[in-house]
């Protein structure tokens, strides 16, 4: 009776609760319904938050392992020599070479090669970075009941072969990971079994900064003898309390004189996913020069690599791609960097990031290149402005009060009633640079709405008094006119 009144009287009811020791959040009470559906779920209810539920899942998983060298884990699994390694499914048939998509990594190719495009035409460098899997590094420990077909294309294979006949430049660092495990542990054996540790990804970085050595003659290069090396003991697996002993390197930047800016942009900027998202300044290095890196969880916490070498860098999820040119046009980057993990491409991306119909606003120096003729505003032409925030509209005069806190000054609208409408390209000139005014995301709903929106998104700091005119281009007849021209002033 006791064993049946305790675990019951001790049920954990705290609202939105997530459990370590197997990675889940718990249900939530339904309510009291005598419905198939909130019955089940109140038998789930009473599963997840039944007392003791934590200990005991413990003690079993511990048991499992100790006694007969089981592992009760959702995520993981045991390999060879006591090895861990992801045990998704995708993940596993990617080991096997059954799901190799040569349709969707064709689709990520040309997306590469539009960004790339797009970036060159602006002056900016553009990187492609492929993180390989543990099991691509270390297949001799993956689970021998898992059979290959050997005579398939792997994702990095395929990936390797498209790439090397593009224009992109491109990092895949599996051969000198290879090379490298011949003398350094390049994945946990048992901690974090999903990514590198601290060794590869130093290796893949310096492979990285090779690119960034022939971009920037002013940014330092990625040298060990910035950082402190150490070990550090880890006894659960990272997502889960499944007990491990394993001892994994870390680097330490010796001198680290960046800050934390992410507060600064988080409320304003347009993110999909804000997940990974950062902003580093660091005020000591003085060459100016910003980095954005859209990525994923293979380099979201190796800022330490960057934050002393670039004036600015910032993460973003890579998610986001779709606002990857409204990024480009908000913050100015240098350089752009797009990193995905090899699981990735057989596994969440096919699901989440429709790549095949992406579009691109061309840059101002894209549609010039032949030349344009500048006329005067035609006489049917009309705009309206449905928002703007970061500063106060009155007709033409953007007014800006410094103590309001906002970082971003944002405006939006459409241009209507002129049946050339969607020749247009739209531009805002200001300070001598051209930024586009549309993006993907934006240009579809232009298109759904047969309307030709446009927004303009600028950082305040960047914005002294000043003028500012939305461009028009006619890409028909290569006729450039202006749209209207807007004042910038302070006050409040």
């Amino acid at each position: 009776m006791v064993l049946l009144i305790v675990p019951t009287v001790l049920m954990d009811h705290e609202q939105y609760k997530s459990s370590d020791i197997d990675n889940k959040t718990l249900t939530e009470w339904p309510g009291f319904s005598m419905d198939t559906e909130t019955i089940r779920t109140i038998e789930d209810y009473v599963d997840d938050r039944i007392g003791f539920r934590s200990a005991a899942i413990y003690e079993y998983t511990k048991l499992s392992d100790d006694i007969f060298h089981v592992m009760v884990h959702p995520l993981f699994m045991y390999g060879e020599d006591g090895h861990i390694y992801y045990k998704d499914k995708d993940y596993v048939a990617a080991y096997q070479k059954l799901n190799t998509n040569p349709e969707y990594m064709d689709s990520l190719v040309n997306y590469l090669e539009k960004t790339n495009d797009y970036l060159k035409s602006r002056d900016i460098k553009f990187l492609y970075f492929l993180a390989p899997d543990k099991k691509s590094i270390y297949p001799e420990h993956f689970p021998k009941s898992v059979h290959v077909k050997e005579d398939e294309t792997s994702v990095i294979e395929y990936m390797s072969s498209r790439l090397a006949n593009s224009e992109i430049e491109y990092v895949i660092p599996y051969n000198e990971l290879l090379k490298a495990k011949e003398n350094l542990v390049v994945y946990n054996k048992k901690y974090d079994a999903t990514h590198w540790n601290e060794y590869g990804s130093m290796i893949g970085q310096k492979l990285l900064d090779d690119h960034v050595q022939q971009w920037f003659d002013d940014v330092r290069p990625l040298s060990e003898a910035d950082y402190s090396l150490g070990f550090e003991k880890r006894t659960n697996l990272d997502q889960s309390d499944f007990p491990i002993d394993d001892d994994v390197p870390v680097y330490t930047l010796i001198s680290d004189t960046s800050q934390d800016a992410g507060a600064y942009l988080a409320t304003g900027i347009k993110l999909e996913v804000p997940t990974f998202y950062a902003h580093y300044m660091n005020p000591e290095v003085t060459n100016g020069k910003r980095l954005v890196i859209f990525t994923d969880s293979y380099f979201a916490t190796y800022s330490k690599f960057y934050t002393n070498r670039f004036t600015e860098v910032y993460y973003i999820h890579r998610q986001n791609y779709r606002y990857l040119q409204y990024i480009v046009n908000l913050l100015f980057p240098d350089a752009v960097i797009f990193e995905t993990a090899e699981r990735s491409i057989t596994g969440e991306m096919p699901l989440s990031t429709e790549l095949g119909d992406y579009y691109y606003e061309k840059s101002y120096n894209q549609v010039s290149e032949n030349g344009l003729k500048e006329i005067s505003k035609p006489a049917d032409l009309e705009y309206s402005i449905t928002r703007v925030t970061g500063a106060l509209r009155d007709g033409n005069i953007l007014k800006i009060n410094p103590e309001d806190g906002a970082s971003i000054v944002s405006m939006a609208g459409y241009i209507h009633n002129y049946e050339k409408t969607k020749d247009l390209d739209l531009y805002l000139l200001i300070d001598g640079n051209y930024l586009e005014l549309d993006y993907d995301n934006l240009h579809k709903e232009s298109v759904e709405d047969n309307k030709k929106y446009f927004e303009i998104d600028v950082q305040r700091r960047y914005l002294a008094p000043c003028e500012m005119q939305v461009i028009a281009v006619d890409e028909t007849s290569g006729e450039q006119f202006v749209v209207e021209t807007f004042t910038i002033t302070y006050g409040e």
